[in-house]
């Protein structure tokens, strides 16, 4: 079998769809949508691969906004290429998951172009809430990601980076319940809701220096009261907390909690509260980054390392990079640096550079698919690492 012929095809297809991906980038930018209400851009996307001759199966594991396509050829593999569409609430696609839709669809188009020649099967997966909801999760629980050997994607970054370090992640969503009273006739006949959120606020916020420098705490108040002069009765809170050792994590869930709790002792306000979303770190499987990282620079693309000290949020990826080989790779869509979930991120993923670089990404992910249907010896190397992992505690 010429490898390299049939990466050749895959590329001159993705070619022949170049304009088709960009519009529908451009289009899935311009109509941002938030985690499961993606109903334009899925329905854009899940049309144009039918509309390529390809069966589509929407709503796939009982979510409204999830799709999944599926091109087989015989017995053999199935590889996943994972498309992310969901956008960031006020800020749009500060997070370029237009690209990294654009990309997955143009990958597959690549690989079914040549998956007679190919033993195995490519799946495209519409993945939603990759922001928030853990959609992939969903989907995987749903059956989705069943018999798949390997998942792949990519991601828009501000540099090249082959194995990025994302962290694994918590939602602690905490509830503070006092009681009303006038607030200048008889503020000592209430119990002040928000001053216990706020006092715990204080003590998580003294607690960001005292823990690793991989390790984040951060979140936003949902609900500081109702008016200025009541003595609040009810004040909530979303906290995220993240770290790379899933050990430490722990520990870190533990003492952000006691800082609630400690505060609710002070004031006497009843604390509720509730563990939510769960994302693991991202375990990029080797084998598997070493084919894109030669698929890459054979597109005139060279991955670095992770920079040093620096993490990159986390991702539902995370999960299925510990339940199946799997791969995360950043490409630059910016001349600089530019943070994520910035409106500046936002305008770079619909810029001439950032187009090319999911061009770029597309044709990466489709000939490590390609490698991974037709080199056994990559596939097995890909699920030997996988079995060989440090496992979390």
């Amino acid at each position: 079998m010429d490898l390299q012929a049939l990466k050749q095809r895959a590329a001159a297809r993705i070619d022949d769809a170049a304009r088709a991906l960009d519009d529908l980038a451009l289009a899935i930018h311009d109509r941002p949508e938030t985690a499961f209400e993606e109903r334009f851009a899925s329905a854009a996307l899940a049309d144009f691969v039918g509309s390529q001759g390809y069966p589509v199966t929407r709503g796939a594991g009982g979510l409204e906004t999830a799709f999944v396509s599926e091109t087989k050829n015989g017995s053999g593999p199935t590889v996943a290429i994972c498309c992310e569409y969901d956008a960031l609430p006020g800020i749009g696609h500060g997070c370029g998951h237009n690209l990294i839709a654009t990309s997955a669809v143009g990958a597959y188009l690549g690989v079914a172009a040549v998956s007679r020649e190919l033993k195995g099967a490519i799946r495209l997966i519409g993945t939603p809430a990759e922001e928030g909801g853990a959609g992939k999760v969903k989907l995987h629980a749903a059956g989705v990601f069943k018999d798949v050997d390997a998942a792949v994607m990519f991601h828009p970054a501000d540099a090249d980076v082959l194995d990025p370090l994302m962290v694994a992640l918590r939602v602690l969503d905490v509830e503070f319940r006092g009681k009303a009273a006038h607030a200048a006739a008889s503020p000592y006949d209430g119990v002040n809701a928000l001053d216990a959120l706020m006092l715990g606020w204080g003590a998580m916020s003294a607690l960001r220096q005292l823990v690793r420098s991989d390790t984040r705490i951060h979140g936003m108040i949902t609900d500081g009261g109702q008016a200025s002069n009541i003595i609040p009765e009810r004040a909530a809170a979303r906290i995220i907390v993240r770290a790379a050792d899933p050990s430490y994590l722990g520990e870190v869930r533990r003492r952000v909690l006691a800082c609630f709790e400690g505060a609710a002792t002070a004031t006497g306000a009843e604390l509720r509260y509730e563990w939510g979303e769960a994302m693991d770190m991202v375990t990029t499987n080797q084998p598997m980054a070493a084919a894109f990282l030669a698929n890459a620079r054979s597109l005139g693309r060279e991955l670095g390392p992770r920079r040093a000290g620096e993490t990159s949020g986390s991702t539902d990826m995370g999960n299925i990079s510990s339940l199946i080989p799997s791969i995360h790779p950043f490409l630059s869509v910016s001349e600089g640096r530019i943070p994520w979930h910035s409106r500046d991120f936002a305008a770079a993923a619909r810029t001439p550079r950032a187009l090319e670089t999911m061009h770029v990404a597309a044709k990466a992910l489709a000939f490590t698919a390609i490698d991974l249907l037709a080199r056994p010896d990559l596939l097995k190397q890909a699920k030997d690492s996988f079995a060989a992992r440090p496992r979390s505690s």
